[in-house]
């Protein structure tokens, strides 16, 4: 169906085409056909996978899949407790997974909250009355006023005054002021001058508007469409432990055919075979890492959280620490997000402002000849014309001073008051007699104000192109002299060229009784220039420099103008010297290949809509990046979405961006995106900590059946035992995840997605240990039974004391994955020392109590024994840092 523009139609068309009435409305009876005929406002939510469904897929691991066929097999061999042990622990990480992904909410359930909102309608009645928005219909009348928030989407029919937030939608910061001519065909939605958007917010007068699109087809519609056509990507993390855990189990399933072949090859008993690959294969198998990483990555989130970042989805902690690109907002994430003068122009002096902000105590107003310029004529003019041309406030609030109302009118009110002017005492002395709003089309605002001896005067502001030509004369030490236009233009183009806004100011004094007609305005007095700057964030330059030493490149995306845009990239020292930044103009026109080509090299896009946004992502990843996008408006959600990492603004963000975004910035600052990127590398850190701890254990443990198989052994240990100490292994891992940051993490480039989990040195570094236990586990096993005529069950219990007490031992050099050894107070890490303490008195339990010896088979040790297992499980703290030093005098060979 061809989708109707209604903002192309006259208000006549639109009332007959939906066969309405502009005062009435539509009838209750005629509003119920119509809900049976379009349905209710309401947004269709995303299909969603049934919990039972999401549960069962925690088993869909290659690894766990192999556990469970090993407990079955195990219980069919008559070993029902080992079976039961290996179901217990698959049970346990299953249920760990699903609660997390219970967690996670979708972005469409934002979306619907946001349509939730109640409307004021005419419906054939006296007067008008409140109904819940889900149940407006096309030909709804629907009135709004200041601080409502849009229903449907609304063909405006009347308008007064009316502007409305549309930067959930457009991306763009600024209100636009509505009215109700009809626009062009083709135009774009942020140009809709007519339209009032679902989820707009009206910030000043009314309207009256008929409904014309609802639920799925508005706008806010067409966008939950789109995110429901978004997959979830898969994190670095998810798809190398994916790709592990295929290769891994196969080898898995290979060792244990192995075993079980030699093994008959030697002739052994079938069932003691089958029992000994069973053994192995669970040996073999990690896990209890699942849990773990889970508990890494969860650990990970909070101190994210502490550092103002949060963490919607766990794999995405990882993730942050892979980002090859940042491209972030301007305004608000990269700058302050407060508007401040900075520089004033009169007709005769130059005046510098100190401080930023909207607080009116942090700074001065100076020039060169002067330190109290409000006793200077043209500069308390040019300071009255902004502070009574405007309809802002600056308010006190929670320690605070914050505007009400439009930024850049509030830094107008901030300069006059750190130069002296009690902004409300002058409001009051010169009361408004009429207004003419701000019209983007004109560029100007104009008021008409009273003074106390009854003067009326004209207040102008507005784009200086536009003012300039209105006025013959301007303001030159109290005179009037005639207007020097290229003196003022000079400083336009200097101060624009700093990244500046700059406004112009201009009056007239007229007769009482004057009325504004925008048609016929007087010839007016130029009064000067106010230029003004969303500043850095004083962080900023810091957290861009961490950037430059990690490899990772900051794109810079905004609405504001090109050369405002370049300016401020070029002072923060973003981008490549030469490199033009391109308008969002310029990427529409760009072939999807063009688009990768100029995304890789330049670092500034500017009035970019957030469709473009979208788009620069996939251009990007399309070049093998991982790319980190910022956003807060509803419009950004796909984009959000579609990125590796989607990064929403605390304060600013809309609630969809918030939902659909992997990761929340509670205070809107580029400096918490990077340190939150700091922090995702220390995560990875430590799971690969943790994994290079765990899986020596269970190659151990293998290697440990393997070789009792070929020389025709006894098992020296049972499935159950070997549960048991991957139990104690996971335990003993866990201060691995409270690790703190190592040295240098942030000079490194960031890892490539096809690059390894575990590299070459690491690997190295796993054989040796496991090789170590394999020999100490022999060691122990053939001195206890072949030496001493131990039981087979004593001999068993050495050899898993052996396996707990190696890696106990291995505990200390692991905490450093490259760095060395670091100390061991128990401020460096508050779980270390009560693991170990928890590990002694479980192993010493599982040795010495009636319950394990019952069901883990164990029995007590000679104090002989316990001396030579410490003896052999100590030499792995020198073996494994001896090899660390030698992993770091290669890789200093390599630069």
């Amino acid at each position: 169906m061809k989708e109707k523009k209604w903002f192309s139609l006259s208000v006549e068309q639109v009332i007959k085409e939906l066969e309405t009435n502009p005062e009435k409305g539509i009838s209750n009876g005629e509003a119920e056909k119509r809900i049976e005929n379009f349905g209710q406002n309401v947004l269709t939510p995303a299909k969603r996978v049934p919990a039972w469904r999401r549960f069962l897929g925690q088993f869909e691991n290659p690894l766990i899949i192999i556990l469970l066929v090993s407990a079955v097999a195990s219980f069919f061999a008559g070993r029902a407790t080992d079976a039961a042990t290996i179901i217990a622990v698959t049970i346990v990480n299953a249920i760990i997974g699903f609660i997390q992904e219970q967690k996670a909410q979708g972005a469409i359930d934002a979306l619907a909250k946001m349509i939730k909102t109640e409307a004021m309608v005419t419906r054939h009645s006296e007067k008008p009355f409140r109904i819940g928005a889900e149940m407006l219909v096309p030909g709804d009348v629907v009135q709004l006023s200041t601080g409502d928030r849009v229903p449907a989407d609304l063909r405006l029919i009347q308008t007064r005054n009316f502007n409305v937030n549309e930067s959930a939608l457009t991306g763009e910061s600024m209100p636009v002021l509505k009215n109700t001519d009809p626009n062009d065909s083709e135009a774009s939605i942020g140009d809709r001058k007519c339209m009032a958007f679902s989820g707009s917010l009206v910030t000043a007068g009314s309207a009256v508007g008929v409904v014309v699109e609802t639920g799925d087809v508005s706008e806010v519609g067409k966008i939950n469409a789109l995110m429901n056509k978004t997959g979830d990507l898969s994190t670095p993390l998810m798809e190398r432990l994916e790709a592990f855990s295929k290769v891994f189990g196969i080898w898995v399933v290979a060792f244990g055919i192995l075993i079980f072949i030699v093994g008959m090859h030697h002739g052994g008993n079938a069932t003691e075979m089958f029992m000994a690959a069973v053994a192995a294969a669970v040996g073999a198998i990690p896990e209890g890492l699942p849990a773990v990483m889970t508990i890494v990555l969860a650990i990970g989130v909070k101190n994210m959280a502490a550092r103002k970042a949060i963490i919607r989805k766990l794999p995405a902690v990882e993730t942050l620490g892979s980002v090859t690109v940042i491209c972030s907002d301007k305004t608000g994430t990269l700058t302050a997000n407060e508007m401040t003068v900075q520089r004033m122009v009169t007709g005769s002096t130059i005046y510098n402002v100190e401080g930023v902000g909207f607080n009116p105590c942090g700074g001065k107003v100076y020039s060169q000849s002067s330190n109290n310029p409000l006793s200077e004529p043209d500069f308390k003019m040019l300071l009255k014309s902004g502070v009574l041309c405007n309809d802002s406030h600056l308010v006190f609030r929670s320690n605070t001073f914050e505007v009400e109302g439009d930024p850049t009118e509030g830094a107008l009110i901030t300069v006059a008051e750190k130069s002296g002017v009690v902004t409300d005492e002058m409001r009051k002395n010169n009361a408004r007699i009429d207004v003419m709003p701000f019209d983007s089309a004109k560029q100007m605002m104009f008021t008409l104000n009273r003074d106390e001896s009854g003067n009326v005067f004209i207040w102008a502001k507005g784009s200086v192109e536009k003012l300039l030509p209105m006025c013959s004369m301007q303001l030159s030490n109290g005179q009037k002299v005639p207007v020097n236009s290229d003196y003022f233009h000079k400083h336009v183009d200097d101060l624009a060229g700093q990244g500046m806004r700059v406004l112009g100011f201009a009056f007239t004094s007229l007769p009482a009784g004057t009325i504004l007609i925008p048609e016929s305005m007087p010839d007016m007095t130029f009064l000067g220039l106010q230029a003004m700057i969303d500043p850095p964030r004083p962080e900023v330059r810091e957290a861009l420099a961490h950037c430059r030493s990690a490899g990772i490149e900051v794109k810079m995306i905004t609405g504001d103008h090109l050369a405002t845009a370049v300016a401020i990239a070029k002072d923060l020292g973003i981008g490549h010297a030469g490199v033009a930044g391109i308008s969002g103009k310029e990427l529409s026109e760009m072939s999807h290949k063009e688009m990768m080509e100029k995304a890789e090299l330049s670092s500034v896009f500017a009035r970019v809509a957030p469709e473009h946004k979208y788009k620069l992502v996939e251009a990007l990843q399309d070049r093998g990046h991982l790319v980190a996008m910022t956003g807060d408006g509803v419009n950004d959600a796909p984009a959000l979405k579609r990125a590796d990492i989607g990064v929403a603004m605390g304060i600013s963000g809309t609630e969809v961006a918030k939902e659909a975004a992997a990761m929340i910035l509670v205070d809107d600052n580029f400096a918490t995106l990077v340190r939150a990127v700091e922090e995702g590398r220390n995560v990875f850190n430590n799971l690969v900590k943790s994994m290079v701890y765990i899986l020596p254990t269970n190659t151990g443990q293998g290697l440990v059946i393997l070789f009792a198989t070929l020389i025709g052994s006894k098992l020296p240990i049972t499935p159950v035992q070997v549960l048991w100490v991957n139990l104690l292994t996971a335990f003993l891992s866990l201060p691995l995840a409270f690790e703190a940051m190592e040295k240098g993490l942030m000079d490194k480039k960031p890892r490539q997605p096809e690059q390894p989990l575990i590299d070459r040195s690491l690997v190295v570094r796993i054989i040796v240990v496991s090789l170590l236990m394999t020999v100490a586990c022999f060691v122990v096993y053939w001195y206890q039974f072949s030496i001493m005529g131990y039981d087979i069950e004593v001999a068993r219990t050495s050899v898993v004391t052996a396996m707990v007490a190696i890696e106990l031992f291995y505990l200390f050099p692991a905490r450093g994955l490259h760095a060395p050894m670091p100390g061991c107070s128990p401020k460096l890490n508050k779980v270390f020392w009560p693991c170990i303490i928890v590990t002694v008195l479980l192993q010493l339990a599982f040795t010495y109590t009636g319950f394990f010896q019952k069901f883990m088979e164990s029995r007590p040790m000679d104090l002989d024994t316990w001396l030579v297992i410490l003896a052999i499980s100590a030499v792995i703290i020198p073996l494994i840092e001896s090899l660390k030093r030698m992993e770091r005098m290669d890789s200093h060979e390599e630069k």
